[in-house]
């Protein structure tokens, strides 16, 4: 695959490893970048079209692969470029390999599921005019050593029957383990345990990231002490003072007369608006003799006997007349 750029100098290996940042790799002494030339833009153009070529040859709907996936994932992809070959002075690229870590459920010989990590195979392209001439396995072969895992380790997402043709041939992985998931697994994938993640993939990027962040972390804060669970109760039996403490009313509700208790069986109420429940007097309730007790015990305002000795109405007949009248007659007045 050839591009309008110098793919030789871009990428100086045979065998180029980019990651997540698709940085451009260390330039051999002696040569000279072009001025105003991008080249990480160079480097996503080239993951950008391979990306599509590979969905084309796979039959895929839309690409599995560009820039932007392997920007926001942490992807290790492999480019293979052509040495022989230079048209125009340029290089070619012969395809690319990619692979991650990802968590996996997957069924063993017993159907049991397993949560593992393993390597996985994400995509595998060649060159169609470059087929059948080493290359793929040349490039599969420098990703197992470098990322220091077998080929039966290895879980291959959705894989083409001639990447199974591929690994049988090269590899002798022939049986594979039933899965609910597009992830292909051979026999022997559980015959040991998988080993940590290579530090070409894992351990170097969490390296590069400390030594780039180099702000001190936060101190750690301490956390209270843990109350035992003896002194720990239930919110439903959990005490509360509030409720023990009997809180007197004010006046003059405090003097209102206590209520006859109810009986064992109070008669049906209806729910409608005219039946609402009776409620108690809202007002201390006064006698009416000891009303007209304190009335007559208070002694008149001087205005008041002014009134009663101008008014001709107050002549002492009439009062003499007015207090004839019978004491049970007085009272209700």
């Amino acid at each position: 695959m050839e591009f309008s750029f110098d793919v030789d100098a871009l990428l100086p290996e045979r065998i180029t490893v980019l990651d997540q940042h698709l940085r451009p790799p260390a330039r051999r002494p002696g040569t000279t970048t072009p001025a105003r030339v991008d080249l990480q833009q160079q480097i996503m153009t080239i993951v950008d079209e391979l990306g599509k070529a590979s969905a084309k040859a796979q039959h895929l709907p839309a690409p599995i692969t560009s820039a932007s996936r392997m920007q926001s994932n942490r992807h290790v992809m492999y480019v293979l470029k052509d040495t022989s070959a230079r048209p125009a002075g340029k290089g070619a690229i012969i395809g690319f390999l990619k692979v991650g870590y990802k968590k996996l459920f997957v069924l063993d010989d017993r159907e049991a599921h397993n949560e593992v990590e393993p390597l996985c195979i994400l995509d595998f392209y060649i060159h169609e005019s470059l087929q059948r001439h080493g290359h793929g396995r040349e490039l599969f072969h420098y990703m197992l050593q470098k990322e220091r895992v077998e080929p039966h380790q290895l879980a291959i997402d959705r894989p083409s029957q001639k990447l199974l043709k591929f690994l049988n041939k090269h590899y002798n992985l022939e049986t594979t383990v039933p899965q609910v998931n597009n992830f292909v697994i051979f026999e022997g994938f559980f015959a040991h345990q998988h080993r940590p993640p290579a530090p070409s993939l894992r351990a170097s990027r969490h390296s590069r990231a400390a030594a780039i962040d180099s702000t001190p972390a936060a101190p750690a804060r301490k956390l209270p002490p843990k109350r035992a669970e003896g002194d720990i109760k239930p919110y439903s039996s959990s005490d509360r003072e509030f409720l023990k403490v009997a809180v007197e009313p004010p006046w003059p509700l405090n003097r209102a007369p206590r209520r006859a208790t109810p009986p064992a069986h109070p008669p049906p109420r209806s729910s409608s608006l005219g039946n609402s429940p009776e409620r108690g007097p809202l007002r201390p309730f006064v006698p009416e003799q000891e009303l007209l007790r304190s009335l007559r015990l208070c002694p008149p305002h001087p205005t008041a006997r002014l009134l009663l000795a101008t008014d001709p109405g107050g002549s002492p007949a009439q009062r003499r007349r007015t207090s004839s009248l019978p004491r049970s007659d007085e009272s209700r007045y």
